[in-house]
Order: C-alpha cells, then sequence, then structure tokens
C-alpha cells in the first residue's frame, strides 16, 4: 500500500477528527457520527477511506460493526515517519560537521600574534618587571576582571613557578585566574595558558621570550591557539592584536624605561 493513499485519507480533517475519537477505543459508525456536524453517510465514507488506507480495521459486534484503529496501518505511518526523522537527522549532522569544518578551516586561518619590543633593561631585569612588578605596570583599571564591573583589583599576583598561576584578587577579595604558567624560565622566557575569564580549558598560549639586543633586551611576545575559542576566536584575535599594543608596548615599555631612569 502506497503512503500517499495513508496522506490522502489524513488530508481531510474531519477523517483526522475520526482517528482522533477512535483513539479511546472501537466505535459503532452511529456513535461516531453524533459528534460530527455532517451526516451518518458522510461518516460512513470517511472510514471507508480510511479502512481502505489501512488506518482502521472492521471489528463485527453482533448487528454493528466497530471501527477501531489498525496497528498495522498506524505501524507504516509511524515507520515512514520515522524513516523521514532519521534522514532528517542524518542531514543535520552531515550540515553540522561541514560547518564544523568550515569553522576549524576559518580557524587554522587565523595567524598568531607577534609583537616585539625593545627596552632598556637586560633580560634578567626585564623578565622580573614583567612578573614580579606586573602588578605595578598591568594596565587594572581597563584590562581586568574587575575593570569589567567598574573596580579596581586588590592585588595581581604572579606565582614563580611552573604550574604556577597569574591571580587577579577582585574586589570582594576572591582570586580568578588569569593563567597556568607552562614555562618558567627566569631571563629567557615565560609560557602560559591564557584564559581571562574563561575556564582553563579554553585557553590561548601566551609565549614571552626575552633575548639579548645590544640596547638592552628585545621581548618578542607570540599568542596563539585561537581555536581554543571557537566562533569567537577571530574577534578576541582582534581585540588581542590592538590590546598587546598597549599592554606591551605602552605599559610595560613605559615600566622598562622608568626602571632605566630611576
Amino acid at each position: 500500500m502506497a503512503y500517499d493513499q495513508i496522506f490522502s485519507a489524513l488530508s481531510d480533517p474531519n477523517r483526522r477528527a475520526i482517528l482522533e475519537r477512535l483513539r479511546s477505543g472501537p466505535q459503532a459508525v452511529g456513535a461516531l457520527a453524533q459528534h460530527f456536524p455532517i451526516s451518518r453517510p458522510a461518516v460512513s465514507q470517511h472510514l471507508k477511506v480510511l479502512v481502505d488506507a489501512g488506518l482502521l480495521s472492521i471489528e463485527p459486534c453482533g448487528a454493528r460493526n466497530l471501527y477501531a484503529l489498525s496497528p498495522q496501518g498506524i505501524d507504516r505511518l509511524r515507520d515512514y515517519t520515522a524513516a523521514l526523522w532519521d534522514d532528517a537527522l542524518t542531514a543535520f549532522e552531515t550540515a553540522a560537521k561541514t560547518r564544523e569544518q568550515e569553522i576549524n578551516m576559518a580557524l587554522d586561518q587565523i595567524e598568531d600574534i607577534e609583537k616585539t619590543l625593545v627596552v632598556p633593561v637586560n633580560q634578567d631585569e626585564a623578565f622580573r618587571i614583567f612578573t614580579a612588578d606586573l602588578a605595578h605596570w598591568w594596565p587594572v583599571q581597563s584590562h581586568s576582571l574587575s575593570a569589567g564591573k567598574k573596580a579596581l583589583p586588590k592585588d595581581v599576583e604572579v606565582e614563580p613557578r611552573e604550574g604556577g598561576q597569574i591571580l587577579e584578587t577582585l574586589p570582594d577579595g576572591t582570586k580568578s585566574a588569569w593563567a597556568r604558567i607552562t614555562t618558567w624560565a627566569p631571563g629567557q622566557r615565560l609560557a602560559l595558558n591564557w584564559h581571562v575569564g574563561r575556564e582553563e580549558a579554553d585557553a590561548t598560549t601566551l609565549d614571552v621570550r626575552f633575548l639579548p639586543h645590544p640596547a638592552g633586551c628585545e621581548v618578542h611576545l607570540t599568542h596563539g591557539g585561537w581555536t581554543a575559542l571557537g566562533s569567537q576566536a577571530q574577534a578576541m584575535a582582534e581585540t588581542y592584536k590592538s590590546g598587546w599594543d598597549i599592554v606591551l608596548g605602552h605599559c610595560f615599555g613605559g615600566a622598562c624605561k622608568l626602571r632605566m631612569a630611576s
């Protein structure tokens, strides 16, 4: 039996209403006709269409026939809609995978941010200012979690070891991590899993190297790992690209110049 016969039978609202009535159990045509504003012969004709479509069965009961839902017909309808549902899920899964691939391709094209700065202090001093003195030069009034609440942090501290963290003490005294230190090499390199305001599992990577330079120290900063941010990666990368100019170039560079002047 073709599915189009089933759906043709269901196209009429009276026939759909008959099926709803029969959900409670078998009924004779007379009992059904009492609930419809159409004649009994019209109800009988609708019942015949539903029987021919396999959606109803006829059960003799004395001098009357009782009409009941046909499990076989309903199963065929269910199988058809289940197949449609499976196809829809497959199509959705395919579309989702395609979209994920497109996003990953776009993320792979986001270049690492690289900033280079020459400061008038040696490597050891530059490293010390960048870490131990971070609370003194970092622009916490604009670049901190507290700033998002229009407040200043009580402190920002760097735990001086691999596995340590950069921690901001919020106005209420609680601490929130900015980063996890993955490499701690005084005077040479500081590497971090950077996750300000996010879970550590969503961290980007920050690598700061301190290199010898005739004028003092060349600081080379690389910020990458943008795939961790998913759909927000491009916007965040653009924000950090200009942000590091302020934080590294103006603030850290200024702190090193003041140290040299003193």
